[in-house]
Order: C-alpha cells, then sequence, then structure tokens
C-alpha cells in the first residue's frame, strides 16, 4: 500500500499527466522545416524536428552523414546557408544556443566538420558550439552532455546534435542500455523545450540502425532521415515522419567540399 506521501505524489502526478480533450493546444514549436505542403487554402511548413521530440540521420559508414549534419546545423543558424539549402527554413528563437556532440572524430576531423559550418553560414556564429567527445568513455560523454544542458547553457539550447548515439552506451546491444538511452533523448528534449538529432551508423547491407538502439530510436523518433550514396550524389528520404511526410531528395558536395541541394553554377 502507499505510504501518505507516495499517494500525495501520485495525486499530483495524475492531474498533470491526464490528457484534458477539451483543452486547446498549440502544434510544438517547430525547430527546422524542409519543404512546404498545402491543405485546403493553407500553407504549412514541413517540420524536420519540432522542440520536445528527437529526430535521427542513419546511413552507413562514411555515407555523407556528417556533411547533412552540417547542412542542417548551418540552415538553423541561416546567413548563406540558403543558398546550399533553399527548401530548408530555421524557426530559431532568437539567439538559442547548438550544441553539437562529436563522439566519433578525432580533433582534427570535428574541427573541419565545425569549420564547414562556418563557411556554409558565412560567419563563426558566436552561440554554436561544437565539441570533440571522442577521448572521453562513453558515461563521462553523458555526464558531460547534461552539464552542458542542465548547468552551462541552461534554458539557452535550441539545437541539439549528438554525432555518434552509440557512443554513449557501453552496448548498442543491450536491450536495458538501449531503453535508458531512449528515456534520456525523451526526457532531455522535452524538459529542455529542444530538439535532438542524433547520428548512427546503419548495419552492413541494411538500412535498419545499429543494434537494440538503432531500433528504439527507429520507433520513437520523430522523424527519420535515411541517406544512401548513389553514384555522384547523397540522397536523403525519410521513411519515418510523424507529421507531414517530407519529400525526399539529393545533395552532392562543391569545389569547397561543401553540401547542397540546389543547383548552384560551380
Amino acid at each position: 500500500m502507499f505510504n501518505e506521501e507516495l499517494r500525495a505524489d501520485q495525486i499530483k502526478r495524475h492531474a498533470s499527466l491526464r490528457i484534458d480533450r477539451a483543452k486547446a493546444m498549440k502544434y510544438p514549436p517547430i525547430a527546422l522545416s524542409i519543404g512546404q505542403t498545402s491543405v485546403g487554402q493553407t500553407t504549412y511548413d514541413i517540420p524536420f524536428g519540432t522542440l520536445g521530440n528527437f529526430s535521427a540521420l542513419v546511413g552507413q559508414s562514411k555515407v555523407g552523414k556528417s556533411h547533412f549534419k552540417s547542412l542542417i546545423i548551418a540552415s538553423y543558424i541561416g546567413g548563406k546557408a540558403n543558398n546550399y539549402a533553399p527548401d530548408f527554413k530555421s524557426h530559431r528563437d532568437g539567439d538559442k544556443v547548438i550544441l553539437d556532440f562529436n563522439t566519433e572524430e578525432g580533433k582534427w576531423h570535428a574541427q573541419m566538420g565545425a569549420r564547414r559550418v562556418d563557411m556554409l553560414v558565412g560567419m563563426s556564429y558566436e552561440h554554436y558550439h561544437p565539441f570533440a567527445l571522442r577521448e572521453l568513455e562513453y558515461n563521462e560523454r553523458l555526464e558531460f552532455i547534461e552539464y552542458c544542458l542542465y548547468t552551462k547553457y541552461k534554458d539557452k539550447v535550441g539545437l541539439v546534435i549528438i554525432d555518434g548515439i552509440a557512443d554513449l552506451m557501453a552496448d548498442v546491444n543491450s536491450l536495458a542500455e538501449s531503453n535508458e538511452m531512449i528515456q534520456k533523448l525523451m526526457k532531455w528534449s522535452s524538459e529542455c523545450n529542444i530538439h535532438i538529432i542524433v547520428v548512427i551508423h546503419a548495419n552492413y547491407g541494411s538500412n535498419k540502425a545499429t543494434g537494440h538502439a538503432g531500433s528504439s530510436i527507429m520507433k520513437k523518433c520523430e522523424t527519420l532521415g535515411l541517406l544512401e550514396r548513389e553514384e555522384d550524389f547523397i540522397k536523403v528520404s525519410f521513411p519515418l515522419c510523424r507529421g507531414f511526410k517530407i519529400d525526399e531528395f539529393c545533395f552532392k558536395l562543391d569545389h569547397n567540399g561543401l553540401p547542397f541541394t540546389s543547383a548552384l553554377d560551380y
């Protein structure tokens, strides 16, 4: 039986968790949209990600996930990035911070990726904070991310990218660890009112994300972006979307190694 203290906690929880069907609720604020769609006479931006949710980028090793991640970050910041991906639209609120956690690459490659964002934007944006976490243990990476979210940049964050979500676990095939990681993603995104993009490898010869962690991410994410190489370009499709369907598109790299989706004259 519940003691009185626990009973009081559950009474409060019951009131806060119960869905009020009569209450008018707005659609979650969009962090980044890709393209538009029309319903009747009204045109809507198609959300790639909304605040309070997380999305995922999945693809084989070296397919171009990091380049596409740079394009997303740059588009969220703005500046000249619209020239490279004109269908991407930022809905960033003021000077919200972007946190980019790279768990896979060494410092040189991680820095090149961060500089690529600067080149796409056309400037070094002061509220974009990239980090190289490769040298840390998986539990230290978790601790550092939570420090950034809840202490260092508390209430200032808009977008978070975790490039190498599998590196926040000891075993991506552990059901317990996978469930715990998914709970953290849902908790972080909801409590901090941010959008989180996780990057994860696909199994060899498959479009399925790696391990139990990958399966859970594909089930729980708001949007799944799937990257596949097609000769001299990379195709991006969106097989799983919680809102409007996002049309697939392709991107290439220009002579500076910058990704673009538009027909730029190079």
